[in-house]
Formats: structure tokens, sequence, C-alpha cells
């Protein structure tokens, strides 16, 4: 997994909310085929994970995955600890379709 540069960890509160592309796009073989799911954006969420004291009174995550639709995967209070916080987010598969950003809700 390719090291983005989180070094030090950030002591402060937070509310993160991560929103990812799910389309087929990501996948595509000029940018690296499935290894760019598993490892660069993977990866990149568990570094960033990694950067912030995880918890419920801490810093929260939640992520939203997009393609033809838009869909909540988890909310800022589903995962409390950084341990069930990674699980999940290695366990997300690409769900694929088309790119739209120009989602309505």
């Amino acid at each position: 997994m390719p090291n983005i540069g989180f070094c030090v960890v950030c002591a402060k509160k937070a509310d993160i909310g991560v929103i990812l592309d799910h389309s087929t796009s990501i996948v595509a073989e000029d940018l690296g085929g499935y290894d760019n799911w598993d490892v660069s954006v993977k990866g990149f969420l568990t570094q960033l994970i990694d950067a912030f004291p995880i918890g419920p009174t801490l810093t929260r995550m939640g992520m939203v995955g997009f393609s033809n639709n838009a869909w909540l995967y988890f909310g800022f209070d589903t995962h409390n600890n950084p341990r069930t916080l990674t699980a999940a987010v290695l366990e997300w598969d690409i769900q694929g379709g088309e790119t739209n950003i120009a989602l309505v809700c």
C-alpha cells in the first residue's frame, strides 16, 4: 500500500465524511484495475483512520458511495473505534456502475 504521507496523529475532535466514487472507471485497467480500489483507495482510508483518534467523543467518520445512485454506507455513529471502522472499510467492495456526479436527492 502506498504511503500517502500521514505521519502525525491529529488530536482534534472531528467529523469526517468520505464520499467514494464506486463507478467502474475507478477500476479501469489504465488506473491499475482492482488494485486501484483495494490498494490505493482502501489504503488511503486506513491511513486516514490511523491519523485520527477514533471514538464516540473524538473523531467520527461516515461514508457515502455513489455511482448510478448514492447510498449511505455508514453514518458517524456507526463505528466508535478504529478496529471496527477499519474492518468496515476493508470489506467494502466496489459496486460498479456509471459515474453520476449530478445526482439530485
